[in-house]
């Protein structure tokens, strides 16, 4: 689904299943609307958290490392990439969907990540593991990123991680401009949501939100959340509710239904 600052009403049932509200959206004739703020997201319905859950709760399978994409697994199961600047918590993140934290290697060095790492999900989909961007990737990745992004026909969404702390760097907003021009739909995870009170989170979401309405075309129109739960922030419900609705989106953007 692309994201639409200008669409008719024939369009409005692109949006996340179960948003209903208008608020989001602005007219003056009620034919043309204009897209003013992302839509809330719906509740998930039960069956939906337990079937994400339980798919992620089985074994993820590494499957290999590429360095080009004529190494990538000869598959037909729909993709699903995670890429971010350094440091961002990606491998983290994906240790926590997969119930494993010993799946992606972490590190704080910049840059660890150098391939493309294929892993498989319950044989539904193919999570890939990306390398990092900013300081030197560009050189590092050379056209391995560029190819991966703009050829790989089993790619179904690619969910760039953003650290909410730090915002949006030019990096990101390159990457996505990128993506833009070459119509490749992606998804923006806020990570280390546990670095920020309540109040300062949701005021570097709106920041990005309110960038991503104004600029971005084929984002879509949700921003999921993660961090670390934390006994002293007393957060580990909502937490846990994160990443549920992370693997819920993954499956959904892949084309895998409860």
């Amino acid at each position: 689904m692309i994201l639409q600052r200008f669409f008719s009403t024939s369009l409005r049932s692109s949006f996340p299943r179960g948003v209903n509200s208008t608020t989001h959206l602005t007219t003056k004739n009620s034919k043309s609307f204009k897209l003013v703020s992302f839509p809330e997201p719906p509740e998930l319905l039960p069956k939906d958290k337990s079937f994400g859950n339980r798919t992620f709760a089985r074994p993820v399978q590494f499957i290999k490392s590429v360095s080009s994409l004529e190494q990538a697994p000869a598959r037909d199961l729909p993709e699903v990439a995670f890429v971010g600047r350094s440091n961002v918590g990606k491998s983290t993140l994906i240790n926590y969907l997969t119930n494993n934290h010993n799946l992606v290697k972490t590190s704080s060095k910049p840059g660890h990540t150098r391939l493309l790492n294929f892993f498989n999900v319950s044989d539904k989909c193919t999570l890939v593991d990306m390398p990092g961007y900013g300081f030197r990737s560009r050189e590092e990745w050379g056209d391995l990123i560029i190819d991966y992004l703009t050829n790989r026909k089993q790619l179904k969404r690619l969910f760039i991680l953003v650290d909410p702390t730090a915002g949006l760097k030019d990096t990101d907003k390159q990457l996505m401009e990128m993506l833009d021009k070459q119509a490749v739909s992606y998804q923006i995870i806020l990570t280390k949501k546990d670095r920020l009170n309540k109040e300062a989170f949701e005021t570097s979401k709106s920041t990005i939100e309110r960038y991503l309405v104004d600029n971005a075309i084929c984002c879509y129109p949700e921003l999921l959340s993660a961090g670390k739960a934390r006994r002293s922030k007393n957060n580990t419900d909502q937490t846990a509710e994160d990443i549920t609705r992370v693997r819920w989106a993954v499956l959904s953007a892949a084309g895998v239904n409860a």
